[in-house]
């Protein structure tokens, strides 16, 4: 199991998947990151997760798109990522991210910068099943764990219907996706398998939380929690993630999953290694959702199972209805939490 330490109110423990209720009201102890920990300012709860129902499917039974989506500054404003059900933030080379947007209950009428798979989304996608994959440009060891794997090749490489070249963005951040025509060229695409997200009420006994950041090498991800919208709103590198029409984008819901990884053969054209995400297994995992957090444990036993979030009891930690933000976090690196 991966263990980073958890500083908690006055005191410093290692914790695993302890769980607590929502308050929408600030911790008046915030926090400061402390490098490979998660770091939160309340206090620790006094009771453990009950036992809960199993929670509903977070993504209905529409078919699933799945986009890969340049996560720089070049590429803002984005483009339909407000509409996504779940974003996965993704370290890859040279310390950047990519975002991997899932679509499943609205496809926008365009989706972008769409930009190139990683040989990790071929396991990442493999609990979903068959569905559409929507990506530009692969390397050949990446080509060949997606070919191998159940999801549907619809990258502009292997034939380009359903992708145009926006004139007012530079390559190669002008690649723009059409989720209809993507869906359709998939023969239709397929509702996604079991991947282990559920929706249900928050459990008692939560530790107020309405901010999380965090800064891979290159990039900066962070949430704040707006009580009127009720959702966590999105900054990236130090901006407020919105749409071209100036919408905030926002999360119902936010995983910290914390994972290993390891140097790729893959390489970039500086010589810098893609990162191999090692999502099978089980770890360390924080879940925002309601301003408030709840310590989890997260389980993945092959490409083809349900990531589990559990709490202390062994119960399901459930996620809020509406967005869900994954951050697929390397240990050792520092969260904050507040």
């Amino acid at each position: 199991m991966i263990r980073p330490a958890f500083a908690i109110g006055l005191s410093a423990a290692v914790l695993v998947a302890c769980s607590s209720t929502p308050s929408a009201s600030a911790p008046s102890n915030p926090t400061t990151t402390t490098a490979g920990s998660i770091s939160t300012g309340a206090a620790a709860p006094t009771n453990t997760l009950p036992a809960v129902a199993v929670g509903t499917p977070l993504l209905g039974p529409g078919p699933v798109l799945a986009v890969k989506i340049d996560n720089t500054s070049p590429a803002r404003p984005r483009i339909g990522v407000d509409a996504a059900d779940i974003v996965y933030v993704e370290p890859v080379e040279a310390g950047l991210t990519r975002l991997l947007a899932i679509y499943a209950s609205t496809l926008p009428p365009e989706v972008g910068p769409v930009r190139s798979a990683r040989e990790s989304d071929a396991v990442l996608l493999g609990n979903y099943g068959r569905v559409a994959f929507a990506f530009s440009g692969a390397s050949p060891i990446t080509t060949s764990e997606i070919v191998t794997g159940p999801q549907v090749n619809v990258s502009m490489d292997s034939g380009g219907a359903g992708y145009r070249r926006a004139s007012d963005r530079k390559a190669p951040y002008n690649v723009v996706g059409t989720p209809a025509a993507l869906v359709a060229r998939a023969g239709g695409s397929v509702p996604a398998g079991d991947i282990g997200f559920r929706t249900g009420p928050g459990a008692p006994g939560g530790r107020p939380a309405t901010s999380l950041a965090t800064a891979y090498p290159l990039a900066r991800v962070a949430f704040t929690w707006d009580a009127t919208l009720g959702r966590y709103l999105v900054t990236t590198d130090g901006r407020p993630e919105v749409t071209a029409a100036g919408t905030p984008v926002s999360a119902a819901s936010i995983l910290v999953q914390m994972i290993r990884t390891h140097p790729s053969n893959n390489r970039d054209v500086n010589g810098s290694a893609t990162p191999v995400l090692e999502l099978l297994g089980t770890g360390e995992a924080k879940v925002l959702r309601g301003g408030a957090v709840y310590d989890a444990t997260w389980e993945r036993a092959t490409n083809a199972s349900p990531t589990r979030l559990t709490g202390a009891s062994g119960a399901e930690v459930t996620l809020a209805a509406g967005p869900l933000w994954v951050l697929l976090v390397p240990v050792g690196q520092g969260v904050t939490i507040s």
